[in-house]
């Protein structure tokens, strides 16, 4: 299977509208889109009868009937994998919950002041990576044309 397979029928308008947007789309993600016509014989005809146009992408999320833009966008963008700084991020995050975990042992140990900057270094650190995160996420998501 290809990135994304788009399952179509003879006559259907809707069908058509689908290919049209998935070529305008795709101009911005350059997918492997293959367009598989069913009749009524196929295997898959009746897995699909109700639902046609079906774009399938090859994670197994998929999108049918009357399709827009946004949609057809989200669904590419969930083929794409995250940038390097997303795993930065998290990797961040996870040492802070390391220096929170220490924070609480010197706690525990009796060493107030310790615990108290290793709990408030391991939040600051966090909120770091947190903010890294998030802005990714901003920066990733869908661009919509106006």
């Amino acid at each position: 299977m290809s990135a994304v397979e788009l399952f179509s029928k003879d006559d259907c308008s809707l069908c058509d509208e689908a290919k049209e947007l998935i070529r305008k789309v795709n101009n911005d993600f350059h997918f492997a889109v293959t367009e598989t016509k069913l009749t009524p014989g196929d295997r898959d005809f009746l897995k699909y009868e109700k639902m046609f146009p079906v774009l399938v992408a090859s994670n197994g999320k998929q999108i049918f009937g009357k399709m827009t833009e946004d949609q057809i966008r989200t669904l590419l963008h969930s083929l794409t994998p995250p940038p390097r700084v997303y795993y930065v991020a998290k990797f961040i995050e996870a040492l802070a919950i390391v220096g929170v975990f220490f924070g609480f042992m010197y706690g525990l140990m009796g060493n107030m002041w310790l615990d108290l900057y290793f709990f408030l270094g391991g939040i600051a650190i966090f909120l770091v990576g947190w903010s890294i995160e998030k802005w990714e996420a901003r920066t990733r998501k869908p661009k919509v044309p106006s």
